[in-house]
Parts: structure tokens; C-alpha cells; sequence
């Protein structure tokens, strides 16, 4: 079982240790309880910037060996952000490796070398944020939303940062930043979380150990905040570049306010409840929106902001969606605790919580005390209230909010009618927290992999012929999944059905006694869905090619990336139970099981596996017509995935990627949306490269992209056999230390990729031996432009 401890060392620091045991990653998170709000007024942004700028190098890491880079060769996860008073810093490595990524992570949160040169450069990559933002709709959305709070409040002013509030040629810039930097980067306001296998007398050791080097405590002055309330405005309409497609209920939220970030979680599964009766069965019924979640952008010194955003409600009545909520939260408050309904909450994310990733255990808020919810509930009232409307660029009044231009209207407060309705009905029991015993004979064996006690991992996917799929079918079966997804969720089975190019793919992973009845329903709704649903599956098409186009240009390319041809015809849609049907009885499915699973029944459609490699993939560029910002994708293939071959570029994704970001991001400036990697796409895997710039042209993204690839052939060629040896050494760990559920997804991957079974264990042990060789064969590859893939939103410069 897992164990918490809280204490504080002798230095001021705070420090809170979580024993996972039997995890294989480690991590670390650092706060800093001082952010965006605590910035000197003259220089807004101050805050995210210096997050930007620790990372650059400290007093004992050079940037080429600082905290990305060294995370990046290890495959683990590494971030940071900024927020109103906390700036946060984390990272999960293997468990073996906790101990430098800690050191690196103080290093540079207490003596970060904040070069000029560096500054100058990435007051650029805080410019191409800036810009990028600008467009993008939650931003907008949360900043328009800030011009109805009481004037003076901070959230309200610029924060984000700029190359304009970034002045750093003004004298009072550099002793500004170090005084910030000096006054919060200190134990006094920090928390040190370590979560990982180790017992929790080594964690507490370490953490001692490690945080000798922070510099002695100062005394942190209280914080003094403008209020939230009154508003200012009730109601807003905002015009979005990509159309409307959401509406937003927002509360301002003060005074007493004890875990209110664990409360607002609840209160989101609470919400995202499908029952019968519940607030999301009757919106989906009564047409009001399709989906809904909960956020809180804002959290800080007994004040909150919490917002409920509903997805396909621009358009319908907001009058009535107003009614429905407020009359639910009535009906919440009266009818509190909820005895059944809470147990099962707490005692789901009690076993959730058992069952996180050491990174995300260290980052969730934990579970609530009743008063908390109690509490939260009680300020969920109509004065409080912001309702925000979205539409396509329908007009409006160019202003500016929170640093951001935005088309915004001031409406007329809606008036509040509680228009009576069918009784509301509580969740029931969750049927997946206490699984009936099931027959110990499967009625359709799987393929298995090996696995953990206990658990299971379930594969299944549909292939088509020709490619392609009727539409609106992958939302309209989504949406049939979707209430038992949820419910699976809070029982720990992770689940999600997602669309390929040449069909559909079925994920599950969690407790194998709970998975068999969760799949056993799942594959009963893709046979016979609600009628509803996929009546409604064209529209809600519609609206999610609405909400992507209102994405990043990289985010609409990567939706869009595929490697077969797509639908070769036009499909119609499936609009009743007959044509949904006539559709499986003309696929082909094939499945994968890892650990202790089964199934009850067998899938829908004719069962055939995937047999041999995929044919070649030849190489082409591709584009879309996206406005906004130059874009560009890049997928080399590796044709022959021999063991060798996939060790060696593996190898060279895990060190490409730290000097992919050093040179596109850091050097070049480039932009701040990038990535690089070993991916596998529709059967094919193959490095991976993805960048977006402000600045740049897609042409000029492409010639700096071969010119990185020249350049780092010329590096490695250089490197000594050592160096190399320690590089592969890495690898070969990270791909042998893989936790139950990645093994089974890599097996599930090399099986779509017709590879034979264990082929992950010959990559790793291919890396026992010198690859220097594929490695260079590995750049020929990369350097012939007509072996790879291109999706861009310009045209290719060749023939341009």
C-alpha cells in the first residue's frame, strides 16, 4: 500500500513524501508559492518567464546536461507552469535516476545561470507563446471572462508575457528579475514532493540531503488580494475565429475555501455522470449540449474561479441550459451528502489513486473532506454567476482582456426562470466497484501476453476495405461508449475507442476483474448503440471538425496525419440500427490481451488477424489549407524494422530530441511547438517531427529541419565509443524497465505492425552491442526527402 508523509526540514523547506511501491518511474515536483500575480507591475510576464529561464543552465549544468535534456534521453516526462500564486516544476524518470533529477531540479531552481544571451532568446520563444495564444479559443475565453470580475483584481491584467512587457534593455529589468527570483526561489516558499518505490526514510534522507543547497529561508510577506466580487458583467458573447461550438457558466468563488482544487475534481465526476435523471442525461436529451467538464483556472488565496464548459450548447437555448444547472445545484445542496453516491466516489478515487503514475500521484490534489464539497457548493449561486456565449466571428467590440484582443459583447444579465422539469434523479450505485463473480471459462480466448497479478490490458481493433469510415460513426459509437467509459473510470479501467485511417481501435487497461464485465458492455453498446446517437452522429462530426478548427495549426495537422489513403469513397452515414448492422457485417477484427483477460463474447464483425509485414509506404508531401501560423510534419519510416535497425533509431530519436528543441527552440527561436521522436503511425514506425513557428515559413521550417539533421549526423560522427556505450546502456534500461501496461502496448503496436511476438525484447538486447553503423545508415535515410511523409498547411517548396 502507498504511504504519505508530510513534514518540514530544519531549512524551511516543505516536503512531502509518497512511497509507490513497486513503481518503476520516480518523481519530483517543486512549487513555488509565488506566480504571475506576485510579478512587479512593471514588467508583466516576469513570472513565466523566469520558469522559461531556469531551465537554461545552472551553476552545475551546462543547458546541454540541465534538467530536459537529461529527461528527455531518459523517455520520461519533464514540465513546468505558471499560475496566479504557484509556479510549479516536475518530472518522472526511471526510479534508479531520482536522485540526479532532483539534484538538477534544485540546481537550477536556486542558481540558474540567467545568461543576456539566453534571456534575449527566449523573450522570443515567450513571443511565439504570446502569439500563439492569441488564437487559441481557452485562452480567449478565460480572458474575456476576466473583464466581468471587479475591476483591479489581477486577473484581469496582462501576465502571459511578451517581447513588449519583457523589456529587458530597461535598466530595472535584470535587478527586478533577481530580486523576484531571490525573494520567492527560497525553501521558505517552496514544497519539495518526492514519490517513487523507495521507503519513505530514504525519501525523507534524500530530500535532506539534496536540499542543502537551497539558500537560508526569508521571511515570505502575506498576501494582500483584490476582491472577485461584485461583478461587473453577468452575461458576454465572444466571437472566436473558428465559430462557437461552447458556452461557459463561470463562478467567483471567496472566502473559506479548504481544498477547493480536490473538491472542484469531485465535483467534475460528479458532473461528467451519466446516469439517468442526472444533469448530463437531461441536457443530451432535452438537445443542450453534448458534453460537459470542469476547470479551475484560478485558485489562490481564498478566492477561485471555477468554470463549467459545455460543448455544443453556442447555438440552443442558454436560457434554459442557466435553468437546468442552477435548479441541479439546488437539488445537490438539498439532498447533501448523498450517502451511496458519495462512498462510491470517495472508495473510486481512493483506488484510483492506489493506482497512479508516481508523477501523477504527486500532482493530484488528493480527496476532499464532505465540508470541502459542502463548502464549494454553497457558492455555486446565480449571483455569482458569468455566462459566456461563443459564436463565429459575429462582430463585437475589439477590446482588450487580461492582455488579449477579443471580440466581446456586454449583454443584459439573463433573467433566471426555473422552468419546472422531470424530477432529478442522484447516481446510482456504480456496478463496476463491485463486480459480480464471473465464470472461470472464457467464451473467446485472446492472444495474451504475460502480465502483473490481477490486471489486465484488452486490444481490439476493426479494419475496414476499402479504408475509411461512414460519417459522423466514430462520434455516434464514442458517445454510445461514453457513460460506460466513465463509470469504468471510476472503477479504474482506462478505456478509449479511437478511429484510424483503415478503422477503429478499442483500448482498456485496469483490474482484470473489473475489465471483463466493462468490455462485456462495451462491445453489447458498439452492437446496438442508443438510436439516438447515431442519428446524431453527423452533427456531432460537424461540430468536432468545428472545435479542431479553433486548435493550433500543429494540433489540426497531428488529427489529421495519417499514412494509408483514407476513405477511398465517400461513406454515408449510419443513421439506424439496420446500417450500423450491414457495417460490421462487413469488417474484420483482431485482438490482444495481456495479463488476466478474456472475453465474454466475441467482437462484432468477422474475426481475422493482421497477418505480415505492411506494404512500403513511399514518401510525399501533403497539405492543408489551415490559416495561422507555418506548420509542418515530417515521418521517416523505417522500412525494415529489423531488431537492429528499430535499436538504432530509437537510439537516435532519444538523441535527436534534446538537440531538436536546443536548436529549433533555443537558437533559432523558431517557436515554442515542436516535438521529435520514435513513433509508430498506422502500423509504420519512424521518427517523427513536428514544429510550428511565428516567424518562419513552411519552407524555411523544412530547410532548417534537413540542415539539423546534416548537422547531427557531422555530431555523431564525432562521438566517442564511450559516450555511445552509455547512450545505449540508457535506452536498453528504459526498454527492459517498461511497466506492465507499456510492454503490452508495445506488443499490441509490433503486432499491428506485423512483427512477431517479443520483438521489443530483440530491440533491447540489440542494443547490447555496438550499432554504430545503423545509426549511420539511419541519417542516409533521414537525409532522402522522398522516403519521408510531409503534412504541412503550404504547399511543397520544391514546386512552389
Amino acid at each position: 500500500m502507498s504511504e504519505i508523509l508530510d513534514l518540514h526540514l530544519d531549512n524551511g523547506l516543505r516536503t512531502r513524501l509518497l512511497h509507490r511501491p513497486g513503481a518503476a518511474l520516480a518523481a519530483v515536483v517543486v512549487d513555488i508559492a509565488a506566480g504571475s500575480h506576485d510579478e512587479p507591475a512593471s514588467f508583466p510576464g516576469m513570472a513565466h518567464f523566469l520558469e522559461h529561464l531556469v531551465f537554461l543552465g545552472s551553476r552545475r549544468f551546462a543547458p546541454g546536461d540541465g534538467l530536459i535534456p537529461f529527461v528527455q534521453r531518459l523517455g520520461g516526462r519533464v514540465n513546468a507552469t505558471t499560475r496566479a500564486r504557484n509556479t510549479r516544476y516536475f518530472c518522472e524518470v526511471p526510479a534508479a535516476c531520482l536522485d540526479e533529477a532532483l539534484d538538477r531540479l534544485l540546481d537550477m531552481l536556486v542558481a540558474p545561470l540567467l545568461e543576456p544571451q539566453a534571456l534575449v532568446r527566449e523573450r522570443e520563444v515567450l513571443q511565439a507563446e504570446y502569439s500563439a495564444r492569441a488564437g487559441d479559443p481557452q485562452t480567449l475565453c478565460e480572458s474575456a471572462l476576466s473583464s466581468a470580475l471587479a475591476p483591479g483584481h489581477p486577473l484581469g491584467d496582462f501576465h502571459a508575457g511578451n517581447a513588449a512587457s519583457l523589456a529587458l534593455e530597461h535598466p530595472d529589468f535584470l535587478p527586478a528579475l533577481h530580486a523576484f527570483h531571490r525573494t520567492h526561489y527560497q525553501p521558505a516558499a517552496m514544497t519539495l514532493t518526492l514519490a517513487a518505490c523507495r521507503p519513505l526514510g530514504e525519501l525523507r534522507e534524500l530530500a535532506i540531503r539534496r536540499s542543502s543547497c537551497l539558500p537560508p529561508a526569508l521571511h515570505c510577506p502575506p498576501v494582500q488580494v483584490s476582491p472577485l466580487l461584485p461583478l461587473r458583467a453577468h452575461h458576454l458573447r465572444l466571437s472566436l475565429p473558428a465559430g462557437g461550438g461552447r458556452r461557459l457558466l463561470a463562478f467567483a468563488l471567496e472566502g473559506e475555501l479548504p481544498e477547493l482544487e480536490a473538491a472542484s475534481g469531485l465535483f467534475d465526476d460528479l458532473l461528467q455522470d451519466e446516469s439517468p435523471g442526472g444533469l448530463l442525461d437531461r441536457l443530451g436529451a432535452e438537445g443542450l449540449c453534448d458534453d460537459l467538464r470542469v476547470r479551475l483556472p484560478y485558485a489562490a488565496s481564498r478566492q477561485g474561479l471555477l468554470l463549467m464548459e459545455f460543448d455544443g450548447a453556442a447555438d440552443l437555448d442558454g436560457d434554459r441550459l442557466c435553468d437546468r444547472v442552477l435548479d441541479w445545484l439546488d437539488v445537490l445542496r438539498d439532498r447533501f451528502p448523498w450517502p451511496d453516491a458519495w462512498d462510491d466516489w470517495i472508495r473510486a478515487r481512493r483506488w484510483r489513486l492506489q493506482r497512479l503514475a508516481p508523477l501523477d500521484a504527486a500532482l493530484d490534489p488528493g480527496l476532499p473532506a464532505r465540508t470541502s464539497l459542502v463548502g464549494l457548493l454553497a457558492q455555486l449561486r446565480p449571483e455569482r454567476m458569468i455566462r459566456l456565449d461563443t459564436q463565429a466571428n459575429g462582430g463585437g467590440t475589439t477590446v482588450e482582456a487580461a492582455g488579449f484582443p477579443v471580440c466581446l459583447d456586454v449583454l443584459t444579465a439573463p433573467r433566471i426562470r426555473r422552468r419546472p422539469g422531470a424530477p432529478w434523479q442522484l447516481p446510482g450505485a456504480n456496478p463496476y466497484l463491485d463486480p459480480a463473480v464471473q465464470p472461470t471459462t472464457p467464451l473467446v480466448p485472446l492472444d495474451c501476453l504475460p502480465g502483473a497479478e490481477g490486471q489486465g490490458v484488452l486490444f481490439l481493433g476493426w479494419r475496414t476495405d476499402p479504408p475509411g469510415l461512414p460519417a459522423g460513426l466514430e462520434q455516434s459509437l464514442q458517445r454510445a461508449l461514453r457513460p460506460i467509459l466513465r463509470k469504468a473510470a471510476a472503477a479504474g479501467v482506462d478505456g478509449q475507442l479511437r478511429a484510424g485511417w483503415d478503422g477503429l481501435g478499442l483500448a482498456l487497461e485496469g483490474p482484470a476483474p473489473v475489465l471483463r464485465p466493462v468490455a462485456r458492455d462495451l462491445l453489447e453498446a458498439l452492437r446496438q448503440p442508443p438510436a439516438r446517437t447515431l442519428a446524431e452522429g453527423p452533427r456531432l462530426e460537424r461540430e468536432a471538425r468545428c472545435r479542431l478548427a479553433g486548435e493550433l495549426p500543429i494540433r489540426q495537422l497531428l488529427q489529421r496525419l495519417q499514412l494509408g489513403p483514407g476513405p477511398s469513397i465517400e461513406a454515408a452515414p449510419i443513421l439506424d440500427p439496420q446500417g450500423l448492422e450491414r457495417f460490421w457485417a462487413g469488417v474484420t477484427w483482431d485482438g490482444m490481451g495481456a495479463g488476466e483477460v478474456c472475453l465474454d463474447q466475441a467482437p462484432p464483425g468477422l474475426c481475422q488477424s493482421r497477418a505480415g509485414p505492411l506494404p512500403s509506404t513511399p514518401g510525399a508531401w501533403n497539405h492543408l489549407e489551415i490559416p495561422g501560423e507555418a506548420a509542418l510534419l515530417a515521418f521517416h519510416p523505417l522500412e525494415t524494422p529489423s531488431a537492429r535497425a528499430e535499436a538504432a533509431w530509437r537510439l537516435l530519436a532519444t538523441w535527436l530530441e534534446p538537440a531538436f528543441h536546443q536548436r529549433l527552440r533555443g537558437e533559432l527561436q523558431l517557436g515554442y511547438a515542436l516535438a521529435c521522436g520514435f513513433r509508430q503511425l498506422d502500423g509504420h514506425r519512424g521518427l517523427f517531427f513536428a514544429v510550428q513557428s511565428p516567424k518562419a515559413t513552411v519552407a524555411e521550417l523544412d530547410r532548417h529541419l534537413r540542415a539539423f539533421l546534416t548537422q547531427q549526423r557531422a555530431v555523431l560522427a564525432r562521438v566517442d565509443d564511450e559516450a555511445l556505450g552509455r547512450a545505449q546502456a540508457s535506452l536498453r534500461r528504459q526498454l527492459q524497465d517498461r511497466t506492465f501496461v507499456d510492454r503490452a502496448r508495445q506488443g499490441w503496436h509490433d503486432r499491428l505492425a506485423g512483427l512477431p511476438a517479443f520483438h521489443a525484447d530483440s530491440v533491447a538486447e540489440a542494443l547490447s552491442s555496438p550499432i554504430i553503423d545503423e545509426l549511420l545508415d539511419a541519417f542516409d535515410t533521414l537525409a532522402n526527402p522522398a522516403s519521408r511523409l510531409v503534412l504541412a498547411n503550404a504547399g511543397d517548396p520544391a514546386f512552389a
